[in-house]
């Protein structure tokens, strides 16, 4: 029996960073939080991606909030930044 190394061919897009995944769920229009990062992308260290997309430009709001005497940030972009964003995706270049 012959094995081979090579890696099956797919039509897959390579895995996103955890910055783009984090931008991505942000551009949305939803917020996120570490247990949501957590739960639904297995991200662990959401301040340190929040703070990446920052030094990135991107203007990301934040709010501490206290649910079972426990305090987390809640991240989320206002919606003019939503907006300005939707208006440069759509600009069609002559």
């Amino acid at each position: 029996m012959t094995t081979s190394a090579n890696a099956p061919v797919t039509n897959e897009q390579p895995p996103q960073t955890q910055v783009e995944i984090v931008r991505a769920h942000l551009m949305t229009g939803a917020t996120i939080t570490t247990w949501g990062a957590i739960r639904l992308y297995q991200i662990t260290c959401l301040a340190q991606r929040i703070h990446n997309l920052r030094e990135a430009g991107l203007l990301i709001q934040s709010e501490m909030t206290k649910h079972n005497n426990k305090w987390f940030a809640v991240y989320w972009l206002d919606e003019q930044t939503l907006l300005e964003s939707e208006l440069s995706n759509s600009e069609v270049t002559p």
